[in-house]
């Protein structure tokens, strides 16, 4: 996973500045896609953005952090709370929080808040131990796994915090993982992320129609648009696979 996407939610101006401010000159790895003030707004951008990482104050004035948690139903990201206070640790910890910064945050703490962050994103769980052959994958849903050739899957889309993958000669089949997640397990096998709901399969790409973003049609007619932020490296990564 090249870049860990992150929704930070504090209430006070100050404490946004700060976090702001060491995440981009310590941790270049992480974007931020989205700044609330606000519970209220840090659910809507949870479910828009659907983030691998959210850094979440506890007291937001409207509601705490913990309220924010219950309100997202399928939560695929990892959690770094930030707060002044330290008597919510245990129910942090309760809630699966990577970890719990006092502030000011301490920029040492906080590289290490997100190095564990990208580490348990790439770990591979037990229930969703990948492969059988080199190009097949069990994929976890509800139930367990679901096996899968690599080559099959036309495309991934994430709905509701989890991803949804489009499989030549199936159903969608809904995992409980994250977009990201996917991202992780299949960007060497000719997968691209040229959305930030959308991760196609070079193998299934039928036509790219070039204009101001951009999109794509795969063998499913499906079209899917190219963000501008991502078009660059759609390009590259395209250029590349057709020298292959």
């Amino acid at each position: 996973m090249s870049t860990l996407r992150a929704i930070l939610v504090e209430d006070e101006p100050s404490g946004m500045d700060n976090l702001r401010f060491k995440l981009q000159n310590n941790c270049p790895e992480v974007e931020i896609v989205a700044e609330c003030l606000n519970g209220a707004d840090a659910i809507k951008a949870i479910k828009r953005h659907l983030p691998d990482v959210l850094f979440l104050d506890i007291l937001l004035g409207d509601m705490t952090g913990f309220d924010v948690l219950k309100a997202i139903r399928h939560p695929s990201f990892e959690v770094i709370f930030t707060t002044s206070y330290d008597q919510y640790a245990i129910e942090a910890i309760k809630n699966s929080a990577v970890d719990y910064l006092l502030k000011p945050v301490d920029t040492e703490e906080l590289l290490d808040a997100v190095a564990k962050v990208r580490s348990k994103l790439l770990q591979q769980p037990v229930v969703s131990a990948p492969t059988v052959t080199a190009n097949r994958i069990g994929f976890p849903i509800s139930t367990g796994q679901q096996f899968i050739e690599i080559e099959d899957v036309i495309y991934a889309k994430a709905e509701d915090n989890v991803a949804v993958l489009h499989v030549d000669g199936r159903k969608p089949v809904k995992l409980t993982k994250s977009l990201g997640w996917v991202e992780a397990k299949l960007e060497d096998y000719g997968f691209c992320r040229i959305h930030h709901s959308y991760l196609i399969n070079f193998n299934h790409l039928a036509e790219y129609i070039r204009n101001e973003g951009g999109f794509v049609i795969m063998s499913d007619k499906k079209a899917i648009s190219i963000s501008r932020r991502r078009k660059e490296e759609f390009l590259q990564k395209l250029e590349s696979w057709n020298a292959k």
